[in-house]
């Protein structure tokens, strides 16, 4: 092991390692030289990036947290801290909080009744089984140590802790973590990331302080001894606050919990604090490193545009959250930022886009590349399944078709074997000017001759509407043609292309871009700026119903969603 080294474009002091359980989850999407930064919350930035605060809540959880605060620690009623919820717009009157959209404060309110109702069924049920209640915990769980010896890491001090709400029985036998997702329980958590939570269930001691310091201990003769015991069992417990459902995860005594840490989470936390690769993508946004990366890609005007307003602390976009934001700005927020979705029944034209999408994407990495036209399609099909779809009848035949039509024209077919090819790579670039990362994910991504070329598919069951520009209709098309022309791919661009499949079950149609010429740049800048300068200022997100109520995963949270499609089933009826 050798001493950490302090990126470019940071400062500070690293002597301070403290862990997660985001960090143990080793999300392959996320950059490891930002997570092991993140490691060291002494470590800034420099020069310090700007942090104007958004008008709005954007995490998710806080205003829920606050409400529990006051229901578990303040001993209020639920009907009164809900009512509050409302009354201050998520406030609660506290200083510096960011007041919520009306989205967050519907669901906040379903989720805090949910989870009030899910931890007394668990209290009743460890009454009927003779088991000790657990009781709400206002302090921080933190492993950690005094200072020692200055390490080869460079480190002196470690901490382990687990963001969550916690439990504890009053003789400190026992002690429960309740974790939270947006959406429904999560099951499937990565065993390192399970394996932490209960260690730090069982060893965190009751601290105060941390953020960008080191945690202070609370002393142990201030407290009952039922939050400083050590306790014999653990059990960590997922709550899905989006459809109020919990499930156990883990109960497991203290002999488990270290041997579980030892062989699932350690090995993957000292991963996360020592790796040191670049991955740039998403993590961009809030990298301390970000000034001083080399592997992002810079690409000052890349929009070409102004935003009115005062300049905005940094943030990301691809073309699916201008997509979003057209369709109401609302669902923007409440879908793409806070990351709400209810579960909607998707149509089978979307059902059978994705399976042929995925099919697509499995044929395309196969190695050495072939193409599809020497690969073969469903063995039955009116019967195939891809992705976990499915699929059956019709639906299922016009799939297939859909595959063997792409087969014949698979831009793989006959592909040099020195050729690059990258299935859903991400491409991500920089604009310094605005404090933007722009990201985007084409279907598929190749080299040939010396260029790029941007591959894009989609299903459909009718041909290309003509009445509307290419790129207007298909605005990842525009995207693609930016970053290959701004160079964000290298490569030669008189010899790149963004190519487009439409695929048909009886046909298919392709069109391609040329980003060397001029022409088609601009009209691909104008296409995503015209998306991008009124989300670029917006900080409200008002709800603007119309068609796209329909397929929102927000709606049930959305008053004026709701509203609308009320009203346009009684006039459809009447």
């Amino acid at each position: 092991m050798i001493r950490w080294p302090v990126p470019p474009g940071t400062t500070g002091d690293i002597s301070l390692i403290r862990t997660n359980l985001p960090a143990s989850r080793l999300d392959p999407r996320d950059c490891p030289l930002k997570r092991s930064s993140d490691a060291r919350p002494m470590l800034r930035a420099d020069p310090e990036a700007v942090q104007r605060a958004e008008a709005l809540q954007d995490f998710t959880l806080k205003v829920f947290m606050d409400a529990m605060d006051l229901i578990e620690h303040g001993r209020m009623a639920p009907e009164w801290a809900i009512e509050q919820l409302w009354l201050t717009e998520g406030t609660f009157g506290l200083n510096g909080r960011r007041r919520a959209h009306p989205v967050l404060l519907a669901w906040t309110v379903e989720a805090v009744q949910s989870y009030v109702a899910a931890r007394k069924a668990d209290q009743q049920m460890r009454q009927a089984a003779g088991l000790p209640a657990t009781h709400p915990v206002p302090d921080k769980w933190v492993v950690g140590q005094d200072p020692g010896q200055i390490d080869s890491r460079g480190a002196d001090t470690y901490e382990a802790t687990a963001w969550g709400r916690r439990y504890a029985a009053q003789d400190g036998s026992t002690r429960d973590l309740w974790l939270l997702s947006f959406g429904a329980t999560k099951e499937d958590r990565p065993e390192a990331e399970k394996a932490a939570a209960a260690f730090v269930a069982a060893r965190g001691m009751p601290a105060k302080g941390g953020w960008k310091a080191r945690h202070t201990p609370v002393p142990a003769g201030a407290l009952h001894p039922g939050r400083t015991t050590a306790p014999e069992r653990v059990r960590v417990i997922e709550f899905g606050c989006g459809e109020g459902t919990s499930a156990e995860l883990l109960d497991w005594d203290r002999a488990k919990v270290q041997q579980r840490f030892a062989s699932d989470a350690w090995p993957a936390l000292a991963r996360a604090v020592d790796d040191t690769r670049v991955l740039p993508g998403s993590s961009c946004v809030d990298c301390k490193a970000l000034s001083g990366c080399g592997e992002l890609v810079r690409s000052p005007g890349l929009l070409q545009m102004t935003p009115a307003g005062p300049k905005r602390a940094r943030r990301s976009v691809s073309v699916t959250d201008l997509r979003s934001y057209r369709d109401c700005p609302a669902k923007y927020h409440a879908t793409r930022q806070l990351k709400l979705r209810t579960a909607q029944p998707e149509s089978p034209e979307i059902r059978r886009g994705r399976a042929v999408d995925s099919w697509l994407n499995e044929r395309h990495g196969t190695h050495p590349h072939g193409g599809c036209r020497t690969l073969p399609g469903p063995a039955d099909p009116s019967s195939w399944t891809s992705a976990g779809l499915h699929l059956v009848g019709k639906e299922a035949e016009d799939g297939a078709s859909m595959l063997e039509q792409h087969a014949q024209v698979c831009p793989l077919n006959g592909l040099a074997p020195g050729e690059l090819v990258r299935v859903q790579h991400q491409v991500t670039c920089y604009d310094p000017e605005l404090d933007l990362v722009l990201i985007a994910t084409p279907d598929l991504l190749y080299t040939r001759r010396g260029g790029w070329v941007w591959w894009e598919m989609k299903t459909a069951n009718s041909r290309l509407y003509e009445g509307e520009p290419l790129m207007a209709s298909y605005p990842q098309l525009a995207m693609g043609v930016l970053l290959l022309a701004a160079g964000v791919l290298g490569g030669d661009i008189a010899r790149s292309r963004v190519e487009f499949e439409l695929l048909h079950s009886d046909d298919l149609t392709f069109l391609e871009l040329d980003p060397s010429r001029s022409q088609v740049v601009s009209e691909a800048r104008e296409v995503i700026a015209a998306l991008a300068r009124p989300w670029a200022d917006d900080q409200l997100y008002p709800a603007t119903p119309g068609r796209p109520c329909g397929s929102c995963e927000a709606r049930n949270w959305c008053r004026p969603g709701s509203d609308h499609l009320a009203a346009t089933v009684a006039t459809e009826e009447a």
